[in-house]
């Protein structure tokens, strides 16, 4: 076999594992969307939940818990709601950032568990 013909080979293989690497991540792009937009929605139901309970309604230490547990998903989450921001004004995102985003979904969703599992403990449905 001549060296033109093993080349050929060569990126003929080389360009067919690329291209299964880039459906497998445009794959992964869609369950990244897909994950980070339940994700993120259940965020702003939460956060739309804690805004609309008044004083009136909860104790100064209920209200204390459920402020600080609504502070520590906001933290949890930026990542994903700054990727929220950055597509609705279509910027362009970095593999490395969409990493991190990807990353910390696990630690917001705990944070959005928490507080519903705040606001159970405190008798209102979430």
């Amino acid at each position: 076999m001549s060296n033109h013909r093993l080349r050929c080979f060569f990126y003929a293989g080389l360009l067919n594992l690329t291209g299964c690497a880039l459906i497998a991540d445009f794959w992964q792009q869609d369950i990244l969307a897909a994950q980070g937009e339940a994700v993120f929605r259940r965020q702003n139901e939460m956060t739309s939940q804690v805004m609309l309970l008044s004083e009136t309604e909860l104790s100064a230490p209920e209200l204390q818990k459920l402020q600080q547990a609504e502070a520590r998903m906001q933290q949890d989450c930026h990542l994903l709601n700054d990727y929220a921001r950055r597509e609705i004004e279509d910027e362009s995102m970095d593999l490395s950032f969409q990493q991190q985003v990807k990353n910390s979904i696990q630690g917001c969703e705990a944070s959005i568990q928490k507080i519903e599992a705040t606001l159970t403990e405190l008798g209102i449905n979430p």
